[in-house]
């Protein structure tokens, strides 16, 4: 197992925005970043274009206002997740117009470059669920609620303390593990908020020392890029 620890020069700070980037390395090369961010209220990163990748987008506190172009707008929140494929080309804004918010950020390389974009969110009713991986995002293939043009799938988990869950695995894929929020224990190894770790296969149950937020990656081996 590898394991990433929360570090200062993973921190990054435009004015009310404070980003910690993980690049989470040559086995994962479809996942080139991933970013946690903490918007102040009333933050705001203007209207600007993304050309072949796809941005899975995630808020565990508070909320962000994701603009299209067109002025289509969706509201993102603890209940709903979306992935922009951004293909030929998209422009949008992103903004936290209403309480300060914390969210992460996945760039997907996709198998294919080109196409046309298009923009698909998720919304569970009842919010997430405890002690249950749920699949966010997944290859079109794949009963995801989010498709992605990519070998990757991506899970959330809210685990109590005390509580032990499996992390999913699939043949033939490495996992990456990063924790939002709380702590846990996976195998050995004590994982405090921002901190990830990660493994060429399957990763040992994940312990709730705290309540906790957990994300899970799951990206092909044999992955290709457009």
């Amino acid at each position: 197992m590898n394991v990433m620890r929360a570090q200062r020069d993973q921190l990054f700070e435009y004015g009310p925005f404070t980003i910690r980037r993980q690049r989470p390395g040559e086995a994962f090369g479809a996942l080139p970043i991933i970013d946690q961010m903490s918007l102040k209220m009333d933050a705001r990163i203007p209207m600007h274009t993304r050309q072949d990748e796809e941005i899975f987008s995630y808020v565990w506190r508070g909320s962000a206002q994701h603009l299209a172009e067109n002025g289509d707008k969706i509201a993102l929140n603890a209940k709903r997740a979306m992935v922009v494929s951004a293909g030929s080309g998209v422009r949008y804004e992103e903004s936290a117009p209403f309480i300060e918010t914390e969210m992460l950020q996945a760039y997907i390389r996709p198998a294919k470059s080109g196409g046309a974009p298009r923009t698909v969110d998720f919304t569970r009713a009842d919010g997430l669920p405890l002690n249950a991986w749920t699949l966010l995002a997944g290859p079109e293939s794949s009963d995801a609620p989010l498709p992605l043009g990519q070998d990757v799938f991506i899970f959330d988990l809210k685990v109590e303390r005390g509580a032990q869950v499996e992390v999913p695995h699939l043949a033939g894929y490495s996992t990456w593990l990063t924790l939002l929020d709380g702590i846990v224990r996976v195998g050995d190894e004590r994982l405090m908020p921002g901190d990830s770790i990660s493994e060429q296969g399957a990763l040992p149950d994940v312990r709730g020392e705290r309540d906790a937020i957990v994300i899970a990656f799951l990206v092909s081996d044999g992955v290709t890029f457009g």
